[in-house]
């Protein structure tokens, strides 16, 4: 039986629309969102989760969104072992991470192995707020990049980020710096053949930098996050950015990479830039 259909024949007396079908596993860690109809059931629900699935270790459960400087996500631990450091595999690379002290969205895979796709041989790159290091080891492990570069703000990311490049010996090309992008990148005085911002909200004022360092015929990956039926209002952010700094735009393709409640989509837009 699978985890619906386990709830729905120990809670009965539950609508079956009210009860949670699956999770997110990062590493041996589940992630939960339990209903309000069945938070009294909780560590019962996570009891039920370990017992089904015997390669999860730990259950915890969403407390609230991502937020804060370093856009954490409160959890809470409903069973299992207590802790929130794992270990998680995604795309041929090993990714050590602490889920209380950094962001990770499990749901991204998919979208950083597509940009692996898309960098064409010898391209240098660069990843502003690159977290515990996803992009920059995935694009290095499945591309012929020359040199990828991820820049991290979180002291605690940045670290998990230079045990990663340890943790994948066989990467090579790939460095990271901890600070605020915005004051490191125009510091290396150098530009990149490709740039990404992947900060999911807020990373609009990091365009004027990120402009900056991108090359004349140079690509960026910018994502936001977009009300739907505003499919207008992130093109707009780099038009406006590029008209500030001398830039325009080539060609532009958005491409939906998530979503925040069935209203919000995550968006990435693929940008390739000119000199005005």
């Amino acid at each position: 039986m699978n985890l619906k259909q386990t709830l729905q024949a120990r809670f009965p007396e539950i609508d079956p629309a009210r009860l949670m079908g699956g999770f997110d596993r990062v590493g041996d860690i589940a992630v939960v969102i339990v209903p309000p109809d069945l938070a009294p059931h909780e560590q019962e629900i996570g009891e039920i989760i370990l017992a089904l699935h015997k390669n999860i270790r730990v259950v915890a459960k969403r407390d609230g969104h991502y937020g804060g400087e370093h856009r954490t996500l409160p959890l809470t631990i409903l069973a299992g072992e207590d802790r929130l450091v794992t270990l998680h595999r995604e795309n041929g690379i090993n990714l050590h991470l602490d889920m209380a002290r950094v962001y990770f969205s499990v749901r991204s895979a998919h979208e950083r192995a597509r940009i692996a796709t898309l960098v064409e041989p010898e391209e240098t790159v660069a990843v502003l707020c690159s977290g515990i290091g996803p992009f920059p080891l995935i694009i290095a492990r499945h591309s012929r990049a020359r040199a990828v570069l991820g820049i991290e703000k979180n002291p605690i990311a940045h670290s998990y980020a230079l045990h990663n490049l340890k943790a994948n010996r066989k990467i090579a090309g790939v460095r990271f710096l901890e600070g605020d992008a915005a004051q490191v990148l125009p510091s290396l005085e150098q530009q990149f053949d490709r740039l990404l911002i992947v900060l999911p909200h807020g990373g609009e004022p990091l365009l004027p930098c990120a402009l900056e360092a991108l090359k004349p015929g140079g690509t960026l990956h910018f994502y936001d996050m977009q009300a739907k039926g505003c499919s207008s209002a992130t093109l707009a952010k780099v038009e406006s950015a590029c008209r500030e700094h001398g830039r325009r735009i080539r060609r532009s393709l958005k491409v939906l990479c998530g979503h925040c409640g069935p209203t919000v989509h995550r968006v990435c837009l693929d940008v390739v830039i000119d000199t005005a």
